[in-house]
């Protein structure tokens, strides 16, 4: 009985306009501009000469555009056909009509039991590789294709001018003057880019999936707040309930709207996300696929067209991460409440309980709850405007209470620009440079080795420190850290002698020397001895240049008692700047600005000199941070 495959059939590519299956003897498949595939028979049947792709709604004229066979896709489907549907495989050599076993790379063909016998005996096909369809794994075949005008001479050449492949001859008959390239070189070429497209694209989509789970998450979050509040306002109004039923009711119906409201705006976000991702996937895939089956002809051919599905949705994507909305129940006036009951109780975001908080300090609880009264009075009639153009913005930053402390740099401003997050870094323990620090039972960053040393992939082995965990990520608003150093000198320095530096850097660019200031994608604040000042000075460095005068005299260039250096920085993506300052000064030292954050930057911690200096690092970092007035004044003047 012949063996059943049906149940594999899924794993073949189909048409993208009548969903038929991709098989070894069915229509060819042709390569559309979306790098979806249409069979030939809906290419020869197209009405009106239009083909509307059912996977992305793409139409195209085929008038104005003509579509190429798909290479990489009927390589696709004949090693499927070879792996899964064995028996449908023929031998080519002899059409004999015997059941295939084997393939020959260097013919391309396909061999029966005898013909591989005897492809294995004669002297000029001996040593060619035979490949068992059993274990048939995609190879890239770069076979010499032959000039169809000096058969069997071989295309190796690329005619820059007439964007085609020719051979020798062509070159010295008609294309003398043209100017040429190896085709190897253009194919390698061509890969380069294509490899740089798969990592784009990759990139892209790892955020894409990012930003579903975060919306997942604030799904989840909103529910919770929703039964928290629920419960609250039910407690509430169980003590008061002869005079609070009415109003309790409408708060629970203003609860259900926002929540409603927010899960639609949630729901309507991952619907989004999950589509971009969906199509950014089947790019890439098509790409990871053109990397696998494509020949260096085939390079040629499909280089336009996989740049330019790619470079539509690097251009268009969004990749800005979802926060977690949140809501919390005001409670203002309850000493008050049953001569004003009609007014007690609402739904509010945390900044808008605020704002009442600071009211009320001035006021006497009449005229604060009669003012409350006028605004929600006059509140009503803009109320669809209001939470449209602010629930997005508010509920950014009051889900960002459920991860770490964030500020408001202008209490009059409700914008994300406004927020600062003082994030909760950690120094990455399995990356930190044993040879050249360790971390204390503090917790502290010290420049020394460490009596331990766990090996351990991944660990620096140049950079003298360590990193953050995890990279910083992409928020829209404002994040912020601090570190506190104590530094000793055993003797006064001369030379130039690193002690210390803070930044952010590449990952990819960390570990290529022993401090980042240098690197192309790093910004730093180093502080060192200086020849120039004869004294120990702080720089700022971006991209590998110093970009501010040097502030010497830091610290006093003497042995005896430690000093403390405290630093602060500011990372901006939204802004593109990254602000380094003094904390002790009480001023900016320096703002950079054009920050690339094309690639993913984690925060870096660099200690030096040891034994001459004795360094001592410690992170500052959420609620720890004392984030003063004059500190977020002094932050808001550095990004504007």
């Amino acid at each position: 009985m012949p063996r059943c495959y049906c149940w594999r059939m899924d794993i073949f590519p189909k048409c993208s306009v009548c969903q038929q299956q991709f098989v070894l003897k069915g229509p060819a498949p042709y390569l559309l501009p979306c790098l979806h595939a249409v069979c030939e028979t809906c290419v020869t049947s197209a009405g009106a000469g239009v083909i509307s792709c059912s996977t992305c709604q793409r139409e195209v004229n085929l008038t104005d555009t003509r579509l190429k066979k798909d290479a990489v896709r009927q390589k696709e489907i004949f090693h499927l056909t070879a792996k899964h549907r064995p028996t449908e495989l023929l031998c080519t050599h002899e059409d004999d009509s015997n059941q295939a076993v084997c393939w020959c790379r260097q013919c391309e063909e396909l061999l029966c039991e005898y013909c591989q016998n005897m492809h294995s005996s004669l002297k000029p096909t001996r040593k060619h590789v035979l490949q068992n369809l059993s274990d048939f794994k995609p190879v890239v075949s770069n076979i010499p294709t032959p000039c169809s005008i000096h058969n069997p001479d071989s295309l190796y050449l690329f005619d820059l001018r007439c964007n085609i492949l020719i051979c020798g001859r062509c070159r010295f008959e008609d294309h003398a003057d043209h100017e040429v390239e190896k085709l190897d070189v253009v194919a390698e070429s061509i890969l380069k880019q294509l490899d740089q497209h798969k990592t784009e694209l990759a990139t892209l989509h790892a955020r894409q999936q990012s930003n579903i789970q975060n919306i997942r998450r604030g799904t989840e979050i909103t529910d919770t707040t929703h039964n928290t509040l629920k419960e609250n306002i039910g407690h509430t109004f169980r003590v008061l309930r002869s005079q609070l039923d009415q109003r309790e009711e409408e708060l629970l119906t203003d609860l259900e709207g926002q929540t409603k409201a927010t899960k639609t705006s949630l729901r309507t976000q991952l619907n989004t996300c999950e589509e971009a991702s969906k199509k950014c996937s089947e790019v890439l895939d098509y790409v990871t696929k053109v990397l696998t089956y494509a020949s260096q002809s085939d390079l040629l051919e499909l280089e336009s067209s996989v740049r330019e599905a790619t470079r539509a949705f690097l251009d268009t994507a969004e990749t800005q991460t979802q926060d977690i909305p949140a809501a919390v129940f005001n409670t203002n006036g309850l000493s008050k409440l049953k001569s004003n009951i009609s007014r007690f109780g609402a739904v509010l975001t945390k900044d808008m309980e605020k704002q009442y908080a600071r009211d009320k300090e001035t006021q006497t609880e009449h005229d604060f709850i009669a003012e409350m009264e006028i605004k929600y009075k006059n509140s009503i009639d803009e109320n669809e405007n209001i939470v449209k153009r602010a629930s997005e913005t508010t509920h950014f930053m009051l889900g960002l209470l459920n991860e770490c402390d964030v500020h408001l740099l202008k209490s009059d401003a409700l914008d994300k620009s406004m927020v600062l997050k003082c994030i909760h870094l950690k120094y990455d323990t399995d990356k930190i440079n044993l040879d050249e620090a360790h971390i204390n039972t503090e917790g502290d960053l010290i420049n020394s080795k460490s009596a331990t040393r766990s090996a351990r992939k991944g660990r620096l082995k140049k950079y003298r420190g360590t990193c953050s965990t995890i990279p910083l990520p992409l928020t829209d608003c404002p994040q912020y850290w601090e570190t506190e150093t104590r530094v000793g000198l055993d003797k006064t320095l001369t030379g130039s002698i690193l002690i210390l530096e803070v930044g952010v850097c590449a990952e990819g660019e960390m570990d290529m020397t022993s401090y980042v200031a240098r690197r192309p994608h790093a910004y730093s604040l180093i502080v060192r001895h200086c020849t120039t000042h004869e004294g120990i000075c702080r720089v700022t460095w971006k991209e590998g240049k110093e970009v501010t005068l040097h502030l010497p005299y830091t610290i006093p260039n003497t042995a005896g008692a430690p000093h403390t250096l405290h630093y602060g920085v500011v990372y901006d993506d939204a802004r593109k700047k990254i602000v380094f300052i003094d904390v002790k000064e009480k001023k900016a030292i320096s703002t950079l600005d054009n920050v690339d954050s094309s690639q993913p930057l984690r925060p870096v911690f660099g200690l030096y000199s040891a034994p001459v200096v004795t360094v001592s690092m410690r992170l500052v970092v959420g609620s720890d941070i004392n984030m003063t007035e004059e500190k977020k004044a002094m932050i808001v003047k550095a990004l504007s």
